[in-house]
């Protein structure tokens, strides 16, 4: 009996003196590894001590860093997942979310997910980014080339921005070879300098003047006087219309109001 009762008591004294503080050093140990950046070797260390302590969040959350850290969010985020409370993983989780939606192509989900984030990261240019794809999604062509600039060289923003300028750019001169001056020239305004846009706008807007001027010459000709007073109101400083308009305006007996130079 006395015997049973040594070894019981020699078994307790081994697991309090030696597991114990075993466990206790390792988990140091991983600590300095974490706390070095060495986190492959310190997810092994902490998954190597199974419940012990907070061992099994901090192996989580080393793994999770792993593949953060090599851009491999989706397999990044279950870990942060388990780990939300503790230390970034809120934060990470989210950002890896984030990421999970824009290859998803949910642009606008996207966005809505990294603005919440704050200035965590690069957050802000992911948002500029998801919200360039989501604006060209939807043709908002002017926003969308603004934000994929504001991106930066995030992802393959620059690609898809002069891919974007090239559209718009032969569109324009389509639009302008139809005589359709008006819609090239916001395109060409929109692109600002890229290649000739800016000339080529400058151009489409004289002829779009002078058509415009034409056309209300041939109104007051045919004897529409009010459609061709409100176009020279319209074209007010440009040439003579401003006189024009306001010669038809005593015939018709209006009143010009400040505010109706409309050009």
């Amino acid at each position: 009996m006395r015997k049973r009762l040594f070894l019981l008591l020699l078994a307790v004294s081994l697991v309090l003196t030696g597991c114990v503080p075993n466990n206790s050093g390792k988990f140091e140990s991983a600590l300095k590894l974490f706390g070095a950046g060495d986190y492959p070797e310190a997810a092994e260390a902490f998954e190597k001590l199974g419940d012990y302590a907070t061992a099994p969040t901090y192996a989580a959350y080393s793994r999770g860093l792993v593949f953060y850290d090599q851009g491999q969010y989706s397999a990044a985020e279950p870990y942060f997942a388990q780990t939300r409370e503790f230390m970034y993983g809120e934060e990470r989780y989210q950002y890896c979310h984030g990421i999970a939606l824009l290859e998803a192509a949910q642009y606008a989900e996207a966005a809505e997910t990294f603005q919440r984030m704050g200035e965590f990261e690069d957050a802000p240019l992911q948002a500029q980014y998801a919200l360039a794809c989501a604006a060209e999604e939807v043709k908002d062509y002017e926003n969308a080339l603004y934000l994929y600039e504001a991106a930066g060289e995030l992802h393959d923003a620059q690609d898809r921005l002069l891919n974007l300028q090239g559209q718009l750019y032969n569109r324009a001169i389509a639009l302008k070879a139809e005589g359709n001056y008006a819609l090239a020239m916001k395109l060409f305004t929109m692109l600002g300098d890229y290649l000739s846009a800016a000339d080529q706008a400058i151009e489409c807007k004289e002829v779009g003047l002078e058509q415009q001027y034409a056309d209300a010459e041939a109104r007051e000709a045919a004897g529409d006087a009010q459609g061709a007073f409100e176009l020279f109101l319209a074209l007010s400083g440009y040439r003579d219309a401003a006189d024009r308009a306001q010669t038809l305006a005593d015939q018709l007996g209006i009143e010009i109001k400040s505010g109706d130079d409309l050009y």
